[in-house]
């Protein structure tokens, strides 16, 4: 497959990731495909030409407007790329909002688009999967239930299963860090043996606010409140929160000092902040597929404003907020869509899970079934087959 190219675009952090998987699966099945596209640095390290690195091009919609000009640009040259050197394939990661008008662009030049990881047009939006039709030859699906919901949109698609399990069946866990995250040992290098279960009379709950900074400050501060409850009826819990980017550390510190909650803050190590943890208090997300990976018990939260809230509501197309609820298709694990501070209710759905050991027992082993169905390894080089198959 010499002088085949391929474009590929991904905007965000996780994207990127997953686009660094999958250009390692089309290499290592053609390895004279040349790769052209957006992305960050690890897509670069495996073999991406980058047009624009897209480290600062990462957006929610609040802010969509205030980046109009810079994203503007990015698509001209894109545009112009697809003009000049003719890919014999678009592949779109993620990213709805731009990559629907790469597609567009892609689409009135005769290239044929492939869209990976797919917008979840089945939680809300399913009106715009006809435009979907229109634009891509073919979706590449990560969750079995997306299946069948393309399928009756008349859209050609192949599940792949989840990267997020490539990456994870590969990790390999700092053994050391679990034990003194549970143990309330010095998490910075000092050796403490006493290894407490998470079953035992010293929960650890671990908090995970999110990966934005917009997320910490909506949601931090609830999961802070019910933490304080928490502790008012099981004093001898302890309590980690995860900051993902250093950056982020004083913002979360400025919470957890305005709170006044006894608690550990971790950069970094999200596998191990969820392995040692008896509970965790969670934003929605991939990270929900990733603590029910560990088989850990969750509360997920969804923060909005007020009036976001009343706008979004009408326009949801599932009963559930989490990945997780989804694919087991019925509310396995607590969650709420919520505009105001409701931490009573986070409290008492994780102290119910915290000592009710019936409930959380049940709780474990319906993630176990359905890991069991999905977690499997594999997806980004089925995804490379079904793409190089295209090609």
């Amino acid at each position: 497959m010499s002088n085949k190219k391929i474009f590929i675009s991904a905007g965000e952090a996780s994207g990127d990731l997953h686009g660094a998987n999958l250009i390692k699966g089309i290499l290592e099945q053609a390895p004279g495909v040349e790769i052209y596209g957006l992305g960050r640095q690890r897509m670069v390290e495996t073999g991406l030409h980058c047009l624009h690195s897209m480290d600062n091009h990462s957006v929610m919609w609040a802010e969509t407007l205030t980046r109009i000009p810079a994203l503007w640009g990015v698509y001209k040259d894109c545009v112009n790329f697809f003009q000049s050197h003719r890919p014999q394939m678009v592949v779109l990661i993620d990213y709805a909002g731009f990559n629907l008008y790469l597609a567009q662009a892609a689409r009135k030049l005769g290239i044929p688009v492939v869209y990976y990881i797919c917008p979840q047009l089945w939680a809300h939006g399913a009106w715009r999967v006809k435009k979907l039709k229109r634009l891509v030859s073919k979706v590449l699906v990560i969750y079995p239930f997306e299946e069948g919901f393309y399928t009756r949109a008349g859209i050609p698609v192949r599940y792949v299963g989840h990267p997020l399990f490539d990456e994870l069946a590969k990790r390999e866990l700092d053994k050391e860090l679990i034990e003194k995250l549970r143990s309330g040992g010095d998490s910075s290098g000092t050796k403490n043996s006493t290894l407490r279960s998470p079953h035992s009379a010293f929960p650890v709950v671990s908090i995970l606010p999110g990966s934005r900074s917009q997320e910490i400050k909506k949601l931090l501060p609830l999961f802070l409140k019910a933490a304080g409850l928490i502790r008012e009826s099981l004093p001898e819990s302890r309590f980690l929160i995860s900051c993902g980017h250093i950056d982020h550390l004083p913002l979360i510190h400025t919470m957890v000092k305005r709170y006044g909650l006894d608690a550990e803050t971790v950069v970094g190590s999200l596998g191990e902040i969820i392995e040692a943890a008896t509970l965790c208090l969670t934003a929605s997300g991939t990270v929900t597929l990733e603590v029910a990976y560990h088989q850990k018990p969750m509360i997920v939260a969804y923060r909005v404003t007020p009036f976001a809230y009343f706008v979004a509501k009408p326009y949801m197309d599932t009963p559930f907020l989490s990945l997780v609820n989804t694919v087991a298709e019925k509310f396995l694990v607590p969650e709420k869509f919520m505009y105001r501070d409701d931490y009573h209710w986070v409290a008492r759905q994780a102290l119910e899970l915290l000592i009710g050991e019936g409930k959380r027992d049940g709780v474990v082993q319906g993630l176990k079934r359905i890991m069991e169905d999905i977690a499997r390894p594999g997806a980004s080089a089925l995804a490379a087959r079904e793409i190089l198959g295209m090609v």
